[in-house]
């Protein structure tokens, strides 16, 4: 019997479940057949969502992510292969939700080539939307009932608003495939191609375990035949292969690789090539944040780690710095001349009064502060207290006449705040120093040509940032970056401080770097 009815779900009287958008809508009232369909789907099926390719083409898909649906492949053609989707192609929201109806675009598909099933990404997240059906780490059994959910035609309307449901029983089971049998009044139309199967459990929730593939159509508008059964793709068990399609972030350096304009960012110890995405922030020697999703290489492109199609991307920045505490009671950070308002620290950390450099970028609209420009913090680094010694006399640096005049070794002990600087990290080895004494920032004074000294309010530019170079016999050596030399206690230490030694020639170019 087994045998038979695979032969029947193969032949002609077995329909794919895509409705073309014409024959939806071009039927009058008379031409309405009597027929039994299942009833609408409460609102608390939110995550149900019809699927439209072009103008003729329409299915139903279910949200597996704010960026994913999973639906039919056949909805967007015979043989889609993996790759950009076709022109025209979008997923919209139930009109009942908490959040109006959204049309979002359909940019890529994710094909299985072993079922008709295709993971579509979304280029805007879906939000607002009721209820979730995670993918089902359980298989099916036959005699299980299932409930079914589509936007496709009913007993009585072709192109309902709604989705409807109904409950199926399964018949049997392959690696890859349920056969169901509709129960009491449910039945399987056009449209419906996609749409989820789920297991309803005892504690409320809900599991994806299917989306529906092929029907007999038996009971549905325009339908003369009365055989229900059907069939559907399985998606339990493929719970790791979706979740790796999600959109996921990477930071780091752009780097440019072999290949005519290949770009890739190496984070922890994975690499990426970074597709796309916004030319004046992903570019090499950037240190970017971006997000994306994993997409197949074309042919002729990179072929250096995973390449990732980018849809959002932004300049990762450093701010220096000490918190304080806004009027709203929301923590501020001013750095470069602009307060910031950060958000998504560790709150033990990112607290007032913390000495801090936070590496992240500014983005609009995602806090209640109104004080500062909102800043995502991807990573937080205190900072240090610190003395700077001498190697060529052994003398402390200070920040002369409590900073008013240039940096020189010239003090036997760390007496006070005049001899104590906070280092603030800035990434790839470079860091800025700032006098305890009167909080301004050291700075290579006239690009270099002058002694440096500590009368700056914020790390404005190069001149306030150095490469900490740590030798080979447990001294440092700084490197600034604004002309590339290196500081010198000049005079062994008679006069100030300067950067305009080409290489580390001796002791004068050397000091201990001792944590307070």
């Amino acid at each position: 019997m087994a045998r038979n009815r695979r032969r029947l779900l193969g032949g002609w009287g077995m329909a794919v479940l895509t409705a073309a958008a014409i024959g939806l809508t071009g039927l009058v009232t008379a031409d309405q057949a009597a027929a039994v369909a299942g009833a609408t789907a409460d609102a608390a099926y939110g995550y149900v969502v019809k699927v439209r390719v072009g103008a003729d083409r329409a299915c139903t898909g279910v949200l597996v992510d704010p960026h994913l649906v999973a639906t039919a492949k056949n909805c967007f053609a015979t043989a889609p292969v993996t790759g950009p989707a076709p022109a025209g192609s979008t997923v919209t929201t139930r009109s009942d939700q908490p959040v109006a109806a959204q049309t979002v675009t359909v940019d890529y598909l994710h094909v299985r080539d072993d079922r008709n099933l295709v993971v579509a990404h979304l280029a805007k997240t879906v939000t607002g939307v009721r209820g979730s059906a995670p993918v089902s780490a359980s298989a099916s059994a036959a005699g299980e009932t299932l409930r079914v959910l589509g936007f496709g035609r009913t007993a009585r309307d072709w192109l309902p608003d709604l989705p409807h449901t109904g409950q199926i029983a399964v018949q049997d089971t392959t690696a890859t495939t349920l056969g169901l049998v509709p129960l009491g009044d449910a039945t399987i139309c056009r449209g419906d191609a996609g749409g989820p199967v789920i297991r309803e459990n005892s504690d409320g929730t809900a599991e994806l375990v299917a989306v529906l593939s092929t029907s007999w159509q038996g009971g549905c508008l325009g339908e003369t035949g009365t055989r229900r059964d059907a069939t559907a793709s399985r998606v339990d068990g493929l719970g790791a292969w979706i979740a790796q399609l999600k959109e996921f972030e990477v930071t780091g350096r752009v780097e440019a690789a072999g290949g005519t304009g290949c770009l890739v960012v190496t984070d922890g110890t994975g690499t990426y090539q970074l597709a796309g995405g916004d030319a004046t922030v992903v570019k090499a020697g950037q240190t970017v944040h971006v997000y994306g999703y994993r997409a197949p290489n074309p042919a002729g492109a990179c072929t250096q780690g995973v390449r990732v199609q980018v849809t959002q991307a932004y300049t990762v920045q450093t701010l220096t710095g000490t918190v304080t505490k806004g009027v709203e009671g929301c923590s501020l950070l001013s750095s470069g001349g602009v307060t910031y308002s950060p958000f998504g620290g560790d709150p033990a950390v990112v607290t007032v009064g913390a000495k801090l450099s936070i590496a992240g970028y500014p983005i609009s609209g995602v806090t209640k502060c109104s004080q500062g420009t909102p800043f995502r913090v991807l990573s937080v680094t205190p900072a240090t207290a610190v003395s700077l010694r001498a190697r060529v006399n052994g003398k402390y640096v200070t920040a002369a006449n409590a900073g008013a005049e240039p940096l020189i070794a010239n003090r036997d002990t760390v007496g006070g705040s005049w001899e104590k600087f906070d280092s603030f990290e800035l990434g790839d080895g470079l860091i800025a120093l700032r006098a305890q004494v009167n909080g301004k920032y050291v700075t290579a004074d006239g690009a270099g040509d002058r002694a440096l000294i500590a009368n700056r309010d914020y790390v404005g530019g190069t001149w306030e940032k150095f490469l900490l170079v740590r030798n080979t016999d447990g001294s440092v050596s700084l490197k600034a970056v604004v002309n590339g030399k290196f500081v010198t206690a000049e005079s062994a230490g008679a006069e100030p401080l300067i950067a305009n030694r080409d290489t580390v020639g001796g002791s004068w170019e050397k000091f201990d770097l001792n944590n307070l």
